[in-house]
């Protein structure tokens, strides 16, 4: 990859002017992931996780973009890119779904957090439909007593397999598809129906 000069959010796109560049990143995530598990306990839940149903990896946002700032070596990228609590619009979702969705899922096609098929046949109304585009799913995974919420982006597992060498995907695979993490909700309707039930209010996963 060439040199890259941060300024804006969207000169992240120069970093990922190819497949490779991609590629390049994804198999970093993984190596960080692996290195940020290393010595954990057996309750620990890892920022990336995979979800059989959908034939994705669920990748932590805000670990997406700490290992980005550290592969890119800037740290700009933190704040311009990473979710805090409550935000719903502004500046950081703008740059977030130029990324997620613009860079990863629109161009890329390794991301699926958007359904590009709707069938309108439930919608009696003859006006205009308006679909919110997202990326990322909150969600709630469990090992063990150890609870942790998410702001999931799915990546799929097909997609990013033929980007990386064999063996890094082992070691993405031997973290993620841990038998013992379990999903208690999905979506944000589902997740305040766990908390409504009295489970306490889940920390966000250790990234």
């Amino acid at each position: 990859m060439a040199k890259f000069e941060y300024y804006t959010p969207m000169d992240i796109a120069s970093a990922f002017r190819t497949e490779q560049d991609v590629a390049v990143f994804l198999e970093y995530e993984v190596e960080e992931l692996v290195a940020l598990c290393a010595g954990k306990g057996d309750d620990f839940v890892p920022p990336i996780v995979y979800n059989q149903q959908g034939r994705v990896f669920n990748i932590e946002h805000n670990f997406t973009i700490k290992c980005l700032a550290k592969f890119l070596e800037d740290e700009a990228i933190l704040g311009d890119f990473s979710l805090v609590e409550n935000a719903s619009g502004g500046a950081v979702v703008k740059a977030a779904m130029f990324l997620i969705n613009g860079i990863f899922e629109d161009y890329f096609g390794i991301v699926r957090a958007n359904n590009n098929k709707i069938d309108l046949s439930r919608y009696k109304s003859r006006g205009t439909v308006d679909m919110t585009k997202r990326f990322y799913n909150v969600i709630v995974m469990k090992n063990g007593s150890n609870v942790r919420r998410f702001s999931a982006t799915p990546f799929s597992e097909k997609a990013i397999k033929t980007l990386m060498s064999a063996e890094v995907f082992q070691s993405l695979e031997a973290i993620a598809k841990d038998e013992n993490l379990e999903q208690v909700a999905f979506g944000i309707g589902k997740y305040k129906e766990y908390i409504e039930d009295g489970n306490p209010v889940p920390e966000y996963v250790e990234i």
